[in-house]
């Protein structure tokens, strides 16, 4: 399984398209801060049921509603691609966004947890050395055990960190020309995460 991560594109569609073309994946998973609706539907329609988003604090309820139409936001939701189950936690609403998920979880199982926000004290520090991630997100992550946690927002502190079993990638602003690629062998077994930037 091969796994395209964006985030933070900030209007940016050209540079995310470019990687859409560029890269070979699986699946599509951007975690927020699309920012222009144009660039949402530039992702929504590139992916063509490869690929999931949530939202980013920076987006706002247009963006969300296009991701929706396009059958591509999973804030608060749970879904399956190819076997794997990925819960996303949207930016606009965290508190709710979180509520929901854990409401759709009857498992408690999921292997990917996608985030626009970090969990407190990975990949959270900021230029000012701030750690800003969301206790809440980290709480999710110790009750979920998810396999892969992808995230962004912070971005200074883009980077690859494996903590518990969990390999959490921070993937960095796309509107920088930053991303991630994961690569996983079946059932999400020995997963590995490369950094890349678009030349």
């Amino acid at each position: 399984m091969r796994i395209l991560h964006v985030s933070d594109m900030h209007c940016r569609t050209d540079l995310l398209l470019k990687v859409l073309e560029e890269e070979e994946y699986d699946i599509a998973i951007a975690s927020g801060d699309f920012e222009c609706v144009d660039t949402a539907q530039a992702f929504a329609r590139a992916v063509k049921g490869r690929g999931y988003a949530v939202t980013g604090n920076l987006d706002d309820p247009s963006v969300a509603r296009t991701l929706r139409e396009h059958g591509v936001l999973i804030d608060g939701t749970l879904v399956e691609f190819e076997g794997l189950k990925i819960g996303g936690v949207g930016g606009i609403d965290v508190a709710g966004s979180l509520e929901a998920l854990e409401r759709r979880l009857k498992e408690r199982k999921v292997d990917v947890l996608v985030s626009h926000h970090p969990p407190k004290g990975i990949l959270d520090r900021t230029f000012f050395r701030l750690r800003i991630g969301l206790r809440e997100i980290g709480w999710l992550v110790e009750k979920l055990n998810p396999r892969v946690h992808l995230f962004g927002h912070v971005h200074e502190s883009r980077g690859v960190e494996e903590r518990g079993g969990v390999l959490f990638v921070n993937a960095g602003p796309l509107k920088s020309g930053h991303y991630a690629v994961i690569e996983c062998d079946s059932g999400l077994e020995n997963c590995r995460a490369e950094l890349r930037r678009l030349s």
